[in-house]
């Protein structure tokens, strides 16, 4: 009877983990300065299995100053052209502490679907385990 639980927590742990970062994501974006950034070129980071692809994103934050800001997640091919222009939400304290707007989100969505149903399979043999265990016990 313990197997199902445990399967209950990971998905609950995977989903809160998507949740989390997703509302952190909200959070950063309701204190941060949205401004339009250029996405100036691309570093690439390579490994056995490929190379992957962080836009490098150069914007003017609200008092004049001029940031380039690297992506903190890389995709293959690259998530934004160069020359694109993009939304980004910069720190008013910090505008080295920035996000390209939407970034993350099909990360943010993987580990919040693949918890929530690992969660609802496991909460319904869950349940399936407690009526049976009651049908033979009559």
């Amino acid at each position: 009877m313990r197997g199902p639980i445990y399967v209950i927590l990971f998905g609950l742990i995977f989903f809160g983990i998507g949740g989390g970062l997703t509302y952190r994501q909200y959070a950063f974006e309701q204190q941060a300065i949205p401004v339009q950034g250029k996405v100036t070129g691309h570093t690439m980071d390579c490994d056995d299995e490929g190379c992957s692809y962080k836009s490098v994103v150069s914007f003017i934050t609200q008092d004049g100053k001029s940031v380039s800001y690297t992506s903190t997640y890389s995709s293959n091919p690259p998530a934004h052209d160069v020359g694109e222009v993009v939304t980004i939400f910069y720190a008013r304290n910090n505008p080295n502490d920035a996000a390209i707007t939407g970034e993350g989100i099909v990360f943010r969505i993987l580990f919040m679907g693949i918890g929530g149903i690992i969660t609802l399979f496991s909460l319904g043999f869950f349940a399936s385990n407690i009526k049976n265990s009651y049908l033979t016990e009559e």
